[in-house]
């Protein structure tokens, strides 16, 4: 599983790598064209359960 925590980037990463062979020249931007993104999202959601509950002590 991984989490979302800075938006979705496609075609560019710009804090990490994609591999371990561009850790130390990242970042490259893709130049290519990519065709088309497919993302899944079935399953059971994530809850965070701490921020959850700042949530719904911020209702009260």
């Amino acid at each position: 599983m991984i989490g979302i925590v800075a938006g979705l980037s496609c075609g560019k990463d710009s804090v990490s790598a994609v591999t371990d062979a561009y850790r130390d020249r990242a970042p490259f931007a893709f130049t290519g064209d990519i065709a088309r993104v497919v993302v899944d999202v079935s399953g059971e959601p994530f809850v965070h359960e701490e921020k959850e509950m700042d949530r719904l002590m911020a209702q009260e």
